[in-house]
């Protein structure tokens, strides 16, 4: 199917492309956006989308349908910042002593009367001996102040600086619509994304991006109402 007939099709489920130019340009861009995020996707959004692209080689079928179902479930094109709500239990079960020691889960976890102290969670799982080799969290509180944000979520010191455009010295600008958008972009590229999409395996793609499977459900069922409206 072509780009024109996927404009075609967008239109008649009440998502506007603009002209049916054959063209995947920023209302283009905004019209899939907004399908595959049921309407979710902020304004601008598609013309962020069209001038980054590009730079992440996001620029087949496959390629483009991966990554905006993965961003659609990840953030709903939305920035947001990773939550540490975490409770004494949750910690204990989602990261390793090796990570957290028990003592720091009882003491930083949330409890009854007793709000989780976020920051020094993110210090805890993202910092020490882990961080520094798997995130580049060299520096005390590295681990909160390049803790996750963005569309998809970009942990660890070495991530931000990757990325360029001056990330790493404040973080913060991954949690602005450019910032957030540029980052997803330059994130799928380096880390292979483009590769498991060519694959079309949404498994690898999921792996890649949180290191397990998790949503894997979804995600999968958002890059077949992907193909749905763009079949090959």
């Amino acid at each position: 199917m072509s780009v024109q007939d996927l404009q075609n099709t967008l239109r008649a489920k009440g998502y506007d492309p603009g002209a049916a130019d054959g063209q995947l340009g920023p209302r283009t861009f905004q019209a899939f956006a907004g399908y595959m995020s049921d309407g979710r996707a902020p304004a601008g959004t598609g013309a962020l989308i069209a001038q980054y692209a590009p730079a992440g080689e996001l620029t087949t079928r496959l390629r483009l349908i991966h990554f905006l179902a993965q961003v659609s479930h990840e953030s709903g094109f939305r920035p947001i910042a990773e939550n540490l709500n975490y409770s004494v239990d949750g910690l204990k079960q989602t990261f390793s002593a090796a990570r957290i020691s028990r003592a720091q889960c009882e003491a930083l976890g949330r409890a009854p009367g007793r709000p989780a102290d976020q920051q020094a969670i993110a210090n805890a799982v993202y910092g020490g001996t882990w961080g520094a080799a798997n995130l580049g969290n060299t520096r005390p509180g590295d681990g909160w102040r390049y803790r996750g944000r963005g569309l998809i979520q970009l942990t660890g010191r070495a991530n931000y600086a990757r990325t360029g455009a001056g990330y790493e010295a404040d973080p913060d600008q991954v949690m602005t619509p450019a910032g957030s958008v540029q980052c997803a972009v330059d994130y799928w590229r380096t880390r292979g994304l483009n590769a498991a999409a060519d694959a079309d395996d949404v498994a690898r793609v999921t792996r890649l991006i949180n290191g397990g499977v998790l949503g894997l459900a979804e995600r999968t069922a958002l890059t077949d109402r992907g193909k749905a409206v763009w079949p090959a």
